[in-house]
């Protein structure tokens, strides 16, 4: 395995970084089964939260143009890289992506599979799959309107155009802009506001939106009655600690 996927887990925390930083670390179908490698060897009920960034100056320019041209056309990579994504996005612990410089359509896709998007005002977001004759497989026709809304994931999509860090959270693209210089700090604070949490309750509430996805309000708030798994055992020892 190559290092172009480092992965790394302290305290309860795993980063995986892609680590093409000359190439602005541009997709190509064996970093996603580094992915996969790593995710297959993480204890993953000791993970309480998973980082997705990227090493140097940019998040990720998409999908490496020239590992995409020699593709095979069974579409059995297409396919892996597609199973990789999904199972970024059904991690059961709460996943935040940190985007700095660029986050062009395969990345783009990429951080889509997270729950929280953190950003730096110097952040590109872009699809461009119009602008290479492409079509969306990793899931970006499906995840990118439930974040922003129908008509703007169209435009996003059909006009190619990039949107700034700022613009990205106007949209309800990321969670939050931060001055480049001050995203790690924010990252880290929201790590570590995540990790103080009951790993249980982040778990069994990313599992509730998920199953309630798309239903009706009513039908999702019968869900909940019926299926939270409510209070913990750690609940009064956390109580009795606030109180102190």
């Amino acid at each position: 395995m190559t290092t172009d996927i480092l992965c790394e887990v302290q305290n309860g925390l795993c980063t995986l970084t892609l680590n093409r930083p000359d190439k602005l670390n541009a997709l190509k179908a064996s970093m996603f089964r580094e992915i996969d490698t790593h995710l297959d060897r993480l204890d993953l009920p000791s993970i309480q939260c998973l980082l997705l960034t990227g090493a140097g100056r940019s998040f990720c320019a998409g999908h490496d143009l020239g590992d995409l041209a020699s593709g095979d056309e069974s579409g059995a990579v297409e396919r892996m890289e597609c199973g990789v994504v999904e199972r970024l996005a059904t991690l059961p612990m709460p996943v935040v992506a940190v985007v700095r410089g660029h986050c062009m359509t395969g990345g783009l896709e990429l951080v889509l599979a997270s729950d929280i998007i953190i950003c730096a005002e110097g952040a590109k977001f872009a699809d461009t799959h119009g602008k290479w004759d492409l079509v969306p497989i990793w899931g970006l026709s499906q995840r990118l309107p439930r974040r922003v809304g129908m008509a703007k994931a169209r435009e996003m999509m059909f006009a190619s155009r990039t949107y700034s860090g700022s613009e990205a959270v106007a949209i309800g693209l990321a969670n939050i802009c931060v001055p480049d210089g001050d995203l790690d700090a924010e990252v880290a604070r929201m790590c570590a506001d995540i990790l103080a949490n009951s790993a249980r309750s982040n778990r069994a509430m990313k599992k509730l939106t998920v199953e309630t996805d798309g239903k009706a309000l009513a039908a999702g708030l019968a869900w909940e009655m019926h299926h939270s798994e409510g209070h913990g055992p750690d609940m009064a020892a956390r109580i009795a600690a606030a109180g102190r």
